[in-house]
């Protein structure tokens, strides 16, 4: 997953990761899926192993909806 540090914000507390970020890319569920599974295993051996995640997308890179207009305009 490609990170782009300028377009997040990081809130950690005992109970909750909030990870704030532009999507850069589209469709949002497999990134998540990818993210959380990379959170998870890089939050195994520390006091947050237990932390809810929250990931929450501020706003939607514009280069992530022109791709999904060429791939429609593909099919048509």
């Amino acid at each position: 997953m490609p990170w782009n540090l300028d377009a997040l914000a990081v809130a950690i507390d005992d109970e909750l990761i909030e990870i704030r970020f532009v999507a850069l890319a589209l469709p949002l569920p497999p990134i998540f899926r990818a993210t959380e599974a990379a959170l998870r295993a890089a939050l195994e051996e520390t006091r947050w192993k237990d932390a809810r995640l929250r990931l929450v997308v501020t706003d939607i890179d514009a280069a992530a909806l022109t791709h999904l207009v060429h791939e429609s305009d593909a099919g048509a």
